[in-house]
């Protein structure tokens, strides 16, 4: 897979065509590695598509609905 194909540089108008990318590179991770979790390595690349401003965000408001429920 080239770099250019890889979901994080991805910036394609069809949102399908940049999901079909994120699941080529998990299908390949997931071949590579064969004990990693498909829906960790989603998952993970989902997130690398957001900016770190945002993941941060995500990450913050996560952990504080888990500290309210303590």
């Amino acid at each position: 897979m080239s770099s250019a194909d890889t979901p994080s540089d991805c910036v394609a108008p069809d949102p399908g065509d940049c999901a079909m990318a994120r699941l080529r590179e998990a299908q390949a991770i997931c071949a590579a590695e064969p004990e990693a979790s498909f829906e960790n390595v989603w998952h993970t690349l989902v997130l690398l598509d957001e900016p770190p401003v945002e993941r941060l965000n995500r990450s913050l408001v996560r952990g504080r609905a888990i500290a309210v429920h303590r």
